[in-house]
């Protein structure tokens, strides 16, 4: 696959315009981790935080391969502005309202209207209140974030246009070193609040840009690789997320990074072998492409936003339910979370976001 050039025009074939099925899959396994993390599986944690790099990197990543905005009028900002964040905000809401329903029906709690009306516009995670952007739902502060990224990616797609690709690599180099400069002295909830704010992810932007310029320059100087080839280079990124997950496992010296830039590394060394690799994978990329793979990958938005929803369901409805037949699981959240997510975002994907982006697309196609 041709990834579009950093200083020239779209122009992929219909095929190239489809997401990358390999960083599809990618994501549904991270979406994965990141669920069963949120259950409780301790183990997992340093899988499921990379994950959320790989996110915001790959986002950014496959804007730059079909948007590069090497010129940029205000119309067409605002149209690209637009089009994205209106495919943020439903399926945002959608789980807001079942989190509410099920907060009102189920336990009474009161709920913070005002916290909750600035996570229905995605503004809460500029706060530094740990309840307010975390909220009603703990994960929609990713979704704050990647709004901005939206908003963001043309401007900054556009500015960096023309740079070459040493200088883009230094910028983003210097991004993380200011924001370790920010994150070091703090402690945990703070540095929390530093990391849920926007602001945090312009080196993920930046990073993404990046990785679609060596994505480009690689293909040019290497169009073709052997399977063993292939093979190599992927299981090479996966040995470095090992060894990186390894060393903060077993030492606390780069702990300190995990937000910062330890996770960009094996991440986007992975983004950037499925991208160049795409078309020739090697076995672990023939792996992803897998259709039970494909297919969790196709409903992770769904699984990522939706997770709360599946957890309270578990506790207000499911487990008090076997309870009463005898079945006692009210602690085991981690063995029933996935049955009972997949098949809500499956439903969710196919009956609202689908039906939803499809109306966004005529409409933004016509004008």
């Amino acid at each position: 696959m041709i990834i579009g050039h950093p200083h020239g025009g779209c122009n992929l074939t219909k095929k190239e315009r489809k997401l990358i099925k390999t960083i599809n899959s990618w994501r549904g396994l991270m979406a994965v981790a990141v669920v069963l993390f949120h259950c409780g599986v301790g183990w997992i944690y340093n899988v499921a935080v990379s994950g959320v790099t790989f996110f915001f990197i790959s986002s950014t990543f496959l804007l730059a391969m079909r948007h590069p905005f090497e010129r940029l009028s205000a119309r067409e900002y605002g149209r690209f502005s637009l089009s994205h964040a209106l495919r943020l905000y439903p399926l945002h809401w959608l789980g807001l309202a079942l989190l509410i329903a099920i907060a009102t029906v189920f336990t009474g709690e009161k709920i913070d209207w005002g916290g909750t009306a600035l996570s229905a516009m995605l503004l809460h995670s500029w706060s530094p209140v740990h309840d307010i952007h975390y909220g009603l739902n703990p994960v929609a502060w990713y979704l704050c974030a990647l709004l901005f990224c939206y908003l963001a990616y043309p401007l900054t797609a556009r500015w960096l246009g023309r740079w070459s690709l040493r200088y883009k690599a230094a910028l983003a180099v210097v991004l993380a070193i200011v924001l370790g400069a920010i994150l070091l002295p703090l402690d945990i909830p703070h540095r929390e609040a530093v990391f849920v704010n926007p602001l945090s992810h312009v080196l993920d932007i930046v990073a993404g840009l990046t990785l679609a310029h060596l994505c480009h320059a690689l293909k040019q100087r290497f169009p073709q690789v052997s399977y063993r080839t292939a093979t190599v280079i992927e299981a090479s990124a996966l040995l470095l997320l090992a060894a990186v997950i390894t060393v903060n496992i077993s030492t606390t010296w780069i702990r300190p990074w995990e937000d910062v830039i330890i996770w960009l590394l094996p991440q986007g060394a992975i983004l950037l072998a499925l991208a160049w690799l795409n078309g020739q994978e090697g076995s672990i990329g023939r792996a992803l492409m897998c259709r039970p793979l494909q297919w969790l990958g196709s409903i992770s938005f769904e699984m990522y936003v939706l997770q709360f929803v599946a957890f309270r369901l578990f506790g207000y409805v499911v487990s008090p339910l076997a309870g009463h037949l005898g079945l006692h699981i009210y602690d085991q959240l981690a063995w029933f979370a996935l049955p009972l997510l997949i098949p809500i975002a499956w439903l969710v994907n196919r009956c609202f976001t689908r039906p939803v982006n499809r109306i966004i697309q005529r409409k933004f196609s016509t004008t």
